[in-house]
């Protein structure tokens, strides 16, 4: 009798042991999702090709325009726009042209200036960098290799319809080679390219105390309006050359491109 429930336990033991084996054992569905591959900017787009720049979207999605594209000339944050790079400015007053769209596309530069045709979009920044010694600058003037002092730029843009003269000004600024902020124009109603000009450009050259003062810059006594801003006209060195240089880069974004953050 005890043999025989022994055994019948030992049944019981193994029965049960073998139903949690074949649970424990059983396959574990598991579940991958798949995105667009990231590639350099992103996956495909309307203008993309996979795994270069942007993921799905018109002109690349989040990564901007894909490879090959007009669209996309610079990437930066992720982000694509268009550039126009390393404008040389010297000195002059507000009104005066430093850069005019009209003139850059006819120049061979290899934007076409529909590139400028918008309905609703047209926003601005500008990146300030270090001018280039001996480079011919805005105004025919030579860049000297030693007038170096600004280290923040102001540049006022002006943004109008083809055949008038005026159109609304936005102002940026930023240190050297940092984004400044975004100015977003109201677009006019254009059927035609509109026309982006560069009518001031200022440094903080004369707000710059010099080594070793507090009260000179390398051009003279700091102005009481330094106290106020920074930015003044770009010292000229009289009518000879050369003479201090500031640059920079513009970025702007229309309806066909992404927009600056």
């Amino acid at each position: 009798m005890k043999n025989t429930l022994k055994v019948t336990t030992f049944l019981l033991l193994l029965s049960a042991l073998t139903a949690c084996s074949v649970k424990s054992t059983s396959s574990k569905t598991s579940t991958t999702s798949t995105t667009s591959p990231i590639g350099t900017n992103g996956g495909t787009g309307t203008n993309g090709s996979t795994g270069t720049n942007g993921s799905t979207g018109d002109n690349g999605g989040s990564g901007g325009g894909g490879t090959g594209s007009s669209i996309c000339q610079e990437v930066i944050d992720g982000k694509c726009y268009r550039k126009v790079s390393n404008i040389q400015a010297s000195g002059g007053s507000y009104g005066q042209t430093w850069w005019s769209s009209t003139n850059y596309t006819n120049s061979n530069s290899g934007l076409s200036p529909n590139l400028f045709t918008t309905d609703a979009v047209f926003n601005v920044r500008i990146i300030p960098r270090a001018p280039t010694a001996n480079a011919t600058s805005t105004f025919n003037r030579i860049c000297s290799p030693y007038m170096m002092y600004a280290s923040k730029v102001k540049v006022q843009f002006m943004l109008h319809k083809q055949g008038v003269t005026v159109g609304e000004v936005g102002t940026v600024y930023a240190p050297i080679d940092s984004a400044s902020g975004v100015y977003k124009f109201a677009v006019p109603a254009s059927a035609d390219p509109l026309v982006l000009e560069v009518v001031n450009v200022q440094s903080d050259s004369r707000c710059k105390p010099k080594s070793g003062s507090t009260t000179q810059s390398y051009y003279g006594t700091i102005p009481s309006s330094c106290s106020s801003t920074p930015y003044l006209d770009i010292p000229v060195n009289g009518s000879t050359y050369p003479t201090e240089c500031v640059a920079f880069d513009i970025l702007y974004s229309t309806d066909e491109t992404w927009s600056l953050q």
